[in-house]
């Protein structure tokens, strides 16, 4: 990687790290299976089951179902949606709507968001050669706790290891970005750890790896990273500035 892209790395890397949690309550903490769905699931299921009805397929009022499904309502609705139906709606998806793209995107929303980025990840790796940016979408910037559910489902699906797929499939420095990501190794914040004196301290640091330096150290910059805390590593992109 040239200075230039690694440095455009490690600020989508911050920025991503920056973002709210991406897994809803049920993801996180496990409830996999609620005691009541509420009328609203019902009423997508019901919404969704109307616009598969009969001669062709109603998209419009499938992607009006479906579109505005919060993350909580997209988990509740693939369950519950087979509960109604006995079909489960990932495949209904499919056989109405294709493969292509809006029928992956409906396919997409069909399923927990965890389900959703294993779905990606194996999209990112079919066939020749590897979409890194699609990669990248799903493994940068996650938290330690998204990180380790998001390797326990994908092991769930498909019975492979998550770091061994992408051992096969990366290399090069982006292949070190992506495994510091997966250590899930990000710090805790702690104000008086990740003070001013630390901020400097990062900033030279990025300076010495980067700018400073004959030939990027992408490995240590990466490591940096990965390992610091959103907050902080705001701190650092605007110090360094």
């Amino acid at each position: 990687l040239t200075l230039l892209l690694s440095l455009s790395l490690c600020r989508r890397t911050i920025t991503l790290k920056m973002l709210v949690d991406l897994y809803p309550p049920m993801i996180m903490e496990g409830d996999l299976s609620p005691d009541s769905f509420g009328d609203e699931v019902d009423e997508v299921c019901n919404e969704i089951n109307a616009a598969c009805k009969g001669f062709g397929t109603d998209e419009g009022r499938l992607l009006t179902a479906m579109g505005g499904m919060t993350p909580e309502t997209r988990c509740k609705v693939a369950l519950r949606y087979q509960e109604l139906f006995g079909k489960e709606l990932k495949k209904v998806m499919r056989s109405e709507c294709g493969n292509r793209d809006f029928g992956k995107a409906l396919q997409y929303l069909a399923v927990a968001p965890d389900e959703t980025d294993c779905d990606i990840i194996e999209e990112a790796c079919k066939g020749a050669g590897t979409n890194e940016k699609l990669l990248t979408t799903v493994i940068v910037g996650r938290t330690n706790l998204e990180m380790e559910l998001l390797k326990k489902k994908f092991f769930n699906l498909t019975d492979k290891d998550l770091g061994r797929v992408l051992d096969s499939e990366l290399g090069g420095h982006f292949e070190q970005l992506i495994f510091n990501c997966l250590q899930a190794s990000e710090e805790v914040y702690d104000d008086e750890f990740h003070n001013e004196e630390k901020v400097k301290e990062d900033v030279e640091a990025f300076y010495k790896m980067g700018q400073g330096k004959w030939g990027t150290d992408e490995k240590g910059l990466f490591k940096l990273i990965c390992a610091r805390p959103g907050l902080h590593l705001k701190a650092v992109d605007l110090a360094y500035a």
